[in-house]
């Protein structure tokens, strides 16, 4: 069965995937047919209406996505399957990737030290104690699973530190896949590589924690920034992707 430890990225709102994946479970609950044939039909329509639910829903160019539909196209493509485990795998694919959406949260509502580096040292310091308080990053299942423990973010550095592990993972992913970058794995990769940089930039401004690896990530940071801001209109901004 699927862990699903990739990063899966939403191309609606939350409520509305919800809504699609439990609709989806409720339809085929408890159908039967007479013969193992005719089962075999339902099955595969089953398979059918759960493939054209990750179209309409998710990010399929995204590793993760791309791990469930293929598995759920073997087991339309196969004869001779055992139904009722083919359907249990699928219905467990199913309920993880709710606990996912349950966890999702938008792009533009995730930290980012952006507005502090307009600030002053002293203000800086001040206001970085609340950048988070709230459950948007904390531990448990979401689109980016590496495993963290990360609670309540009050820091400059611990919203560095997220935005490094998405990265990670993410580039990882996208090594393990051996295809070209798609347009959304392009845009977080940016999106990612801005976040770090501002962070980099408000902890050198603050004075806080200036250690030689920060000074010399100063430029890229810019460079990233730059990037991100030049390609990128705030609507790339309304894509839903879950916290570590």
């Amino acid at each position: 069965m699927n862990n699903l430890n990739e990063i899966y990225v939403a191309k609606k709102d939350k409520e509305y995937v919800l809504s699609k994946i439990e609709c989806l479970c409720k339809k085929y609950n408890n159908r039967h047919a007479p013969d193992y044939k005719q089962q075999r039909t339902l099955f595969r329509n089953y398979c059918h209406d759960t493939i054209d639910v990750f179209n309409d829903c998710f990010e399929t160019s995204m590793l993760g996505m791309i791990r469930c539909i293929n598995k759920v196209e073997r087991y339309q493509k196969l004869d001779g399957i055992e139904i009722d485990m083919a359907t249990l795998d699928i219905v467990d694919m199913l309920m993880k990737l709710r606990a996912i959406v349950y966890s999702m949260v938008a792009i533009k509502d995730l930290p980012s030290c952006k507005g502090l580096i307009g600030l002053s040292p002293e203000d800086i310091i001040s206001k970085a104690k609340n950048l988070v308080k709230s459950d948007i990053i904390k531990a448990g299942v979401g689109v980016i699973l590496l495993g963290s423990k990360i609670h309540d973010v009050v820091k400059i550095e611990d919203v560095r530190s997220y935005y490094k592990d998405c990265l990670t993972q993410l580039n990882n992913e996208i090594e393990t896949k051996r295809e070209p970058i798609s347009p959304i794995e392009r845009f977080l990769l940016d999106k990612f590589n801005a976040e770090i940089g501002y962070c980099n930039l408000a902890l050198f401004k603050a004075g806080i924690s200036i250690t030689e690896e920060v000074k010399g990530l100063i430029e890229i940071g810019k460079k990233h920034i730059e990037k991100y801001e030049h390609n990128y209109q705030i609507s790339n901004d309304n894509v839903i992707l879950s916290q570590i």
